[in-house]
């Protein structure tokens, strides 16, 4: 167990003795495993459990995934102990279930679209930022956001297809376009089979190259991971896909979305389809969109 995060830390000061059920059935699998932790001295009336990362278990992918738990918590608010920790072992054993299953199918050709939109955001952002690990930090698909990619303040959310006709995208709930963080974008990008463009393997491959020159191959090997690449499949991926433009819509308030201030209280989360060529809104450039969020890097999230 070469590293832990104790999360026991997140009940300092409070008299939780009892919490830790002695049913309650520790998550752990996939490279990880939460422990009970050992009572210290002073630490009367309290109890530490530790998320820890196996010998044989990925510290990429151990840290991206800490940090995700961490973060989820943190926004939790003021919840009881109990449901605190209840809470961290729910986020817990999703990551253990995504571990364990990894979804050992290669990606559809819309999946492969879809993987493809991203890494072209993410080779913009390269450029704009001037820095592939400032880029690879706002990556956060791959880490269970709702949307793409975090910009300072602001959100952009990637929608790619590689169908000749229509273009039709799956909003996967209603924070992907109803959120707190501003200003938000929704990007749109056609590809089309052209022995002009490049297969999945080659854009991944020329993006490792970059990776490897700025010292954050293993981090973008990981976020590859989590978006379901596998190497394992990668002579499968033989598709050349060219890229279209990238179609920027700021989401203002009067961009067609679901939103929860006017939905009923009882809806809890939605899935729906937004027609992208039947938007009446007019989308902007990638430069502008970066401009706008640059604009707004000091606002508060």
């Amino acid at each position: 167990m070469a590293q832990t995060l104790h999360y026991g830390e997140g009940f300092r000061g409070e008299q939780v003795k009892g919490t830790i059920k002695p049913a309650d059935r520790l998550p752990g699998g996939g490279g990880f495993d939460v422990k009970r932790l050992p009572a210290r001295d002073g630490d009367q009336g309290r109890e530490a459990i530790a998320l820890v990362r196996l010998l044989d278990g990925s510290h990429e992918l151990f840290s991206l995934m800490a940090v995700n738990v961490l973060r989820h918590l943190e926004h939790l608010g003021g919840f009881t102990p109990r449901a605190t920790l209840d809470a961290f072992f729910v986020r817990v054993r999703e990551w253990q279930e995504f571990m364990a299953n990894q979804r050992r199918k290669p990606l559809s050709t819309e999946g492969q679209a879809g993987l493809m939109g991203e890494l072209v955001m993410l080779e913009a952002l390269i450029g704009h930022a001037g820095s592939a690990l400032v880029a690879l930090d706002s990556w956060q698909g791959p880490l269970k956001a709702a949307q793409d990619f975090h910009v300072d303040s602001g959100a952009i959310e990637v929608k790619s297809t590689a169908k000749a006709q229509g273009f039709i995208a799956r909003i996967n709930s209603i924070d992907q376009l109803d959120s707190e963080r501003w200003p938000m974008f929704l990007c749109a990008m056609r590809f089309t089979e052209n022995e002009a463009g490049e297969t999945l393997t080659q854009c991944v491959n020329r993006l490792r190259e970059t990776m490897e020159g700025s010292g954050v191959r293993k981090q973008f090997d990981a976020l590859l991971l989590l978006s379901r690449y596998l190497d394992e499949h990668a002579d499968r991926y033989t598709r050349k896909l060219l890229a279209g433009d990238m179609l920027c819509f700021p989401v203002t308030d009067s961009f067609p979305c679901l939103r929860r201030a006017t939905l009923p209280g009882q809806i809890r989360n939605a899935q729906y389809d937004l027609d992208i060529e039947g938007l009446d809104d007019e989308p902007i450039s990638m430069d502008a969109m970066f401009q706008h969020l640059g604009e707004t890097a000091d606002e508060p999230v």
